[in-house]
């Protein structure tokens, strides 16, 4: 996968192919699915969720540029994956989903693996100040795909804070590259076009622009 996928396409940091060769993708992929873990393919979850591909998970984890000690929030759970990815790099992450049987699963997979500095939490991610009002974050990405993006996002990024966010509706959804370098100054840029499925509970209207 790391040579016919990953490199292939765009992926060069030597800190994304250590999280993957220590991080054992099929560890998290339904059972059912098991045999399709490194294939490139989003791979079904229950609640009519999908894994991301595995190239979009590394190209994700390449962006953030994550450091030892970043604090990371994930929008959208899954099946816990991209959480350990993302907790290889970083000190801690914060991972909300708003399906309770998603949670548990992806909880019982982390635990599973031992992972210790994950904390799941079961609610609308969208819903940002009730789970973290006082909290700011290094990195924030969105793990399905958004239309509209809360401008609170935004003012939860520390200074230097990336996000990466998929955004816009099947087929044509970009991942948008966003930088704080001062509370007036947001750096965006697309990465690559992909196709994933939307974020549930997304707000209907949002002031927030790129």
């Amino acid at each position: 996968m790391i040579e016919n996928q990953l490199r292939a396409g765009g992926v060069h940091v030597k800190e994304v192919f250590d999280a993957v060769s220590a991080i054992r993708r099929e560890e998290f992929v339904p059972s059912e699915y098991r045999q399709y873990a490194f294939a490139d393919m989003e791979i079904p979850l229950p609640y009519a969720q999908n894994m991301l591909t595995p190239l979009s998970e590394a190209l994700v984890l390449q962006e953030t540029g994550l450091r030892k000690d970043d604090t990371v929030l994930e929008i959208g759970t899954g099946s816990g994956y991209m959480a350990a990815l993302l907790s290889h790099q970083s000190r801690h992450v914060t991972t909300v989903e708003i399906e309770e049987g998603l949670k548990q699963q992806a909880q019982d997979n982390l635990d599973r693996y031992g992972i210790k500095n994950v904390q799941v939490i079961h609610d609308n991610g969208f819903l940002i100040e009730r789970y973290a009002r006082d909290r700011l974050f290094d990195v924030i990405v969105f793990s399905g795909s958004v239309s509209n993006i809360p401008e609170t996002f935004k003012d939860k990024l520390a200074d230097n804070g990336r996000m990466i966010v998929f955004y816009g509706t099947e087929p044509c959804v970009q991942a948008i590259f966003l930088q704080k370098n001062s509370a007036m100054d947001i750096k965006t840029g697309i990465l690559f076009q992909t196709s994933v499925k939307p974020l549930k509970e997304q707000p209907g209207r949002s002031p927030f622009r790129f």
